[in-house]
This record gives structure tokens, sequence and C-alpha cells, in this order.
């Protein structure tokens, strides 16, 4: 065919590497694989083969013609090994192939369902169809299925909010689509939460629920809690908040009332330590964590509970109700949170230890999961945080759950 004829059409591909390399490939040992055109002569693959060949001074250059998409697809898969100065597809320029094929793939699904009026299982057979086309692509193209999946949610998010990821197509093709669909989902993420910390603000008070912008070190309040019900931050940085907590207790708690604090293992005899110095040790509960166990590298454990340690102020007295250690979760709740724990197992321990009416405060409230299971079994919630999102986001949920 001669190079003359090849007419280019649309292109995926902008950058098309290494021509020179590629070049005295062709010259020493010919062209290993065929370009591919369509019956009219539209390049389906090879524009740096055609781009060697010119530079070479070929006038005529090999070619197979694929007649559908079929066989531009198997055609594609063929040569995708082509050879080692062959430049992979970017992920970017992945997906463009595969929302082209797939346009064409779904008019010609529509041609092959012809007339029939049964239009339910005419749209569900087609979207069976376009499934399988996808697989076929991302085969085609080299890619996983959910790599590929990936990689056109990151397009879409780029093309649907540019102010927000329009640069994550580069850094997918940079870096990896893995990296970048983590982002996406981080930025997603923390666009969600901003958005419903700002809904949260023209909510109406509550007289059952509270919740400030507030630091733990300086917060002040003059009401006594029943309990103060909390999960603290783990990592080692922010151990001294559990000498911080223990402290203010004094302050907070009711003289009948308990501390129930949740904590990692890791230095767990450091934190019993601090707290000690300020309250009166009571009990330590389990807080189980069914499923996949979270390992702990740093001490080569993988773990599946979390301990839950209990205090009452010095020479008190606790009058509460008769209460069972251990609690179960049906799993973490990173929606609103990174540390986010399940309202299920919040739920469990606040069912066992606190009756209907009481007060609970939460002075590391986060996203609020300790405050909306507080409501959930009829107490009263007082929480507080640094980050003004997350007591927007607990302000919202809390909300939501006395509307129930």
């Amino acid at each position: 065919m001669k190079l003359s004829d090849i007419r280019m059409g649309k292109r995926y591909r902008q950058d098309l590497g290494d021509i020179e390399t590629l070049a005295r490939s062709m010259a020493d040992v010919g062209l290993i694989q065929p370009i591919i055109v369509k019956p009219d002569n539209i390049l389906v693959a090879g524009a740096r083969r055609i781009r060697a060949a010119d530079s070479l001074g070929w006038i005529e250059i090999t070619h197979v013609v694929a007649r559908n998409l079929e066989e531009e697809l198997q055609l594609l898969k063929a040569q995708r090994d082509e050879n080692t100065c062959r430049k992979d597809f970017a992920p970017s320029e992945a997906v463009a192939i595969g929302r082209d094929m797939g346009e064409r793939e779904a008019a010609e699904a529509k041609k092959r369902q012809g007339a029939r009026t049964d239009l339910e299982h005419g749209a569900q057979l087609a979207q069976s169809e376009m499934g399988k086309t996808r697989d076929k692509i991302a085969e085609s193209v080299g890619m996983g299925h959910s790599t590929y999946q990936k990689a056109e949610k990151i397009i879409e998010a780029a093309e649907e909010n540019p102010g927000l990821f329009s640069d994550l197509p580069d850094k997918m093709d940079e870096k990896s689509v893995d990296a970048a669909y983590k982002e996406l989902r981080r930025r997603e993420l923390a666009a969600e939460r901003s958005a419903i910390a700002k809904a949260a603000q023209d909510l109406p008070a509550d007289d059952h629920w509270t919740v400030e912008a507030a630091d733990i070190r300086s917060y002040q309040t003059n009401q006594r809690f029943d309990f103060i019900i909390t999960d603290p931050p783990y990592p080692r940085e922010y151990l001294d908040l559990y000498a911080v907590l223990a402290r203010r207790a004094l302050e907070w708690l009711n003289p009948s009332g308990l501390l129930v604090a949740m904590c990692g293992q890791s230095y767990l005899d450091q934190i019993m330590q601090m707290m000690g110095e300020h309250l009166e040790y009571y009990w330590t509960g389990c807080y189980l964590t069914p499923g996949q166990p979270k390992p702990l590298r740093h001490r080569q454990v993988n773990t599946s509970w979390k301990p839950i340690l209990i205090y009452r102020l010095p020479c008190a007295t606790y009058k509460g109700k008769l209460f069972g250690d251990v609690w179960t979760s049906e799993g973490n709740d990173k929606e609103h949170h990174k540390w986010g724990q399940s309202i299920s197992g919040m739920l469990a321990l606040i069912k066992q230890i606190c009756l209907p009416g009481q007060t609970i405060f939460d002075p590391f409230c986060g996203a609020g999961t300790t405050g909306v299971a507080a409501l959930m079994h009829g107490c009263l919630f007082n929480g507080i945080d640094l980050d003004e999102d997350n007591v927007g986001i607990t302000r919202k949920r809390l909300h939501d759950t006395t509307q129930i």
C-alpha cells in the first residue's frame, strides 16, 4: 500500500516516542507487523511505523485490512507486543481508543437488535455486549479490566470537573493508573466532606445534641456528662492527648460516670500510665473488628481487636448499669473520616453501657459516629473537634439521625 494513500483519521497517540530507533529496526529487519487500515484506507494502527517508513524514504508499506470492529480488536491484540521498540499506549490514549470503539460497537449492537419490540430485553442485551466490548478493548490495549475502568473514571472526572481533576490524566500517564485513581478518590471524598460541612451551616439547633469546633486543651463548658466515650488518634505523635483527655475528664465527668476510650495496642502501656496519673482505672473491654485483620508492620502483628480503656474519677463509685465487656463491629466506616469507626460497633458499646436519656461527650468526635450511635440509643450528645469540616459533617449526620 502506498504511504500517500493512507488516511490518518482520528489519532489518539500524541507522543510517538523514539521513531529513530524504530526506523533503524525496520531498516535492519524489515517491518515485523503490517499496519492496520479500514476498507476506506483510514489508519487503525501503525502511525509510528508510517512515520519511521517515511523517514526511511519508503514509498509503500505492508498492510492488512480490518473489515469490522472484531477484526480491529483481534489485530490490535496481535500487535500489542510487536517488538521491543513498540511504545505502549498511555492510559489516556487507551481510553480514547476505547471510547471510539465503544461508540461504534453501540451503533452496531443497535443494528443487530433490529426492529424488535422487546425493548427491556434488548437494553439488557446491549449492556451485556457493551461490557464484553470493554473487556476486549482493555485486553487489546494491554490493560486489565479494572485498570481500564479506573482510567475511564479518571478521564470522565477530568472532563466533568476540570477545576478539580484536570491534572489527573497527566498524572496517570506519567506515574500509574492506580496512583492517579487513589488521588481521584481522595479528592472526591474531600469534596464530598466539604459539601456536607457547608450544608450543615444552615441546620437548625437541636436540644438532643451540640457539636462545636474546639480544642480539647482549651475547651470550656459548665456541663458534666454521664459518659465520655471517645476514640482519640492512635499514632505516636498524638499520645500526649490521652494524658490531656484524662486530665480534662476531671472537669467534665459526673462523679458516678465513666470515661470510655478506644486505643491501639502499640503504646498501650504508655497510655495507661498517662491516664492513670489523673484517673482511677476501672476496666478493659474488647472491641472486636471481624474481617481482614489489620497488619501492624512495625510490630509484625495482624490485629483483630482494640482495647477499650475504662476509667472513673478518683475515689468515685460507678452506679450505672451492669454491662458486658466485649463489643463487635461490623466494619470500620471510612466514608466520613479516615479513622472512622462503624456505627454498629459504637452502638453496641453504647447500648451495653448507657441508658437512654443519659449524656455522652466525645472530645474527638471526628465525623460523628459516636454521636449518631448515641442519638440512635436515645442519649443526649455533645462533641467537639478541631476540624471545621468534621464539625459540619457531624452536624449534618446528627441532624439526619434525628429526622428518622
